[in-house]
Order: structure tokens, then C-alpha cells, then sequence
């Protein structure tokens, strides 16, 4: 009987233990680097050029009517595998970037070229959609996801549907570079690109979101109070 008590009791400790590290996982970064409203911290040195990066991820976050300029951020790249796998709560290190919406709203980003704006590809194959995604997309997509946390609460991710979550963060994070009629071409084509069990790619989601905020003119307080059927927004993108 007297395991049965210890085992809970180890857990709840090893559980308290690792959300606190989590929670002190910026300062435990060698390198940091305060430019406007974000905090970057890295386990390599950071290149000059991650002013122009911020620029650009604050020019995407403009689009979102959400941002608003006295908001901060905290941007952790984690250049190590183990340390994106054991800090984002994710336990993976094969993702581009992850949110810690609901403890820290820390912000993780892998492997990261920063000089050249890029994301470095968890493998060998070069990184999907390259071109529309650079390093400041990442960062304004995860950046979009604590503008949701703190908009519509922590939870917000249990509560609203991926679609909507990663779709919106998408239409963010790509500050306008969407062509809609040709991704709806796509979409209505059944190309693999819209569909993220195919292609791991976010459009599809996009799609819906500009529908909503851009053919429908709804607002985005108005979108995720009251997030609408999936399947009826595609009967609608599909003309049925």
C-alpha cells in the first residue's frame, strides 16, 4: 500500500519539477538578443540580422487585429535538438516552432538560419513552401498563437478547432502573401497541398480563415466565440 501512495506523489514532483524548468528554459540560454517587443534567446550566437527578422515578423503580426504594438514576446531558438524536443512541451524536434499557450507563452523555434531568414529542415528534404515560409513566418505564426492565448484565454486550443487555431496563425504569419483564387483552384482540384494530412501545410486551413474574414467579412472575436462547421465552410469553397 505504501508504493501505491509513493508512486502519484513521485510523479506529481518529476511533473512540478519539469514545468518549472520549462518555465526558466529562456534564461537557461547562453545568448540573448532585446530588440522592440521581443525577447530572443538562442544556444548559438545570433546574428545581427534577426533585427530585420523581427521587422518582418511585426510587419505580419500588423495584419492580425489582435497585435497590438505594446504586446511582448519571448522567442526561444533552439538550435539543439534536445533542447526544442524537451522544452516545448511538444516532445519533438522535427516541428518548425511550437507556442506554449496556456503556462510561459514562450515562443520555440528550431534550428534556425537567421542570416538568411530561414528555417533549417529537421531532415535532409528542403523545407515545403520554403519560399512563403521564412524564418519571420515562424515566428509571426507562433507569435499569432499567444495573440489568440491572450485574447480568448489560455485554453483557447482545447476549445476552438485546429482548422481555425493553425489557419488563422497561418493567415497571419504569411502578412498577406496568399493568392486566394489560385489556392481555391487547388482546393477545389483536390491538389495534396491543401489538405494538411497530405502535405503538413497549413493552406488548406488558411483557405477557410480568409473565407470567413475576407468573403464573409465576419470578425475574428466573432470567428472564435463562434467557430462554424468545417464541413459547411468547404461545401461553400466547393460551390455546393
Amino acid at each position: 500500500m505504501r508504493t501505491l501512495k509513493i508512486v502519484p506523489s513521485t510523479l506529481l514532483v518529476l511533473v512540478g519539477a519539469y514545468l518549472l524548468l520549462v518555465c526558466a528554459a529562456p534564461f537557461t540560454f547562453s545568448y540573448e538578443v532585446r530588440y522592440g517587443a521581443f525577447d530572443v534567446y538562442s544556444d548559438q550566437p545570433i546574428a545581427p540580422q534577426i533585427t530585420t527578422v523581427i521587422d518582418d515578423a511585426v510587419r505580419r503580426l500588423h495584419t492580425s487585429t489582435l497585435y497590438t504594438p505594446d504586446q511582448r514576446f519571448r522567442v526561444v531558438i533552439c538550435n539543439s535538438n534536445w533542447r526544442l524536443w524537451l522544452f516545448s512541451q511538444r516532445f519533438s524536434w522535427q516541428m518548425g516552432g511550437a507556442a506554449d499557450t496556456w503556462l510561459t507563452r514562450n515562443i520555440y523555434i528550431r534550428a534556425s538560419d537567421i542570416a538568411h531568414n530561414a528555417l533549417l529542415p529537421p531532415g535532409p528534404r528542403p523545407l515545403s513552401d520554403a519560399s512563403s515560409r521564412p524564418l519571420s513566418y515562424f515566428i509571426a505564426h507562433e507569435a499569432t498563437h499567444i495573440l489568440e492565448s491572450r485574447a480568448f484565454g489560455r485554453l483557447v486550443g482545447r476549445r476552438v478547432p485546429t482548422w481555425l487555431m493553425e489557419g488563422y496563425a497561418d493567415y497571419v504569419g504569411k502578412g498577406g502573401d496568399f493568392n486566394f483564387e489560385s489556392n481555391l483552384a487547388l482546393f477545389r482540384a483536390n491538389d495534396a497541398v491543401m489538405d494538411f494530412q497530405r502535405s503538413g501545410l497549413y493552406r488548406g486551413y488558411h483557405l477557410e480563415v480568409a473565407y470567413l474574414l475576407e468573403k464573409q467579412r465576419r470578425a475574428v472575436q466573432d470567428v472564435f466565440d463562434s467557430p462554424p462547421d468545417e464541413a459547411a465552410i468547404q461545401a461553400m469553397l466547393r460551390g455546393n
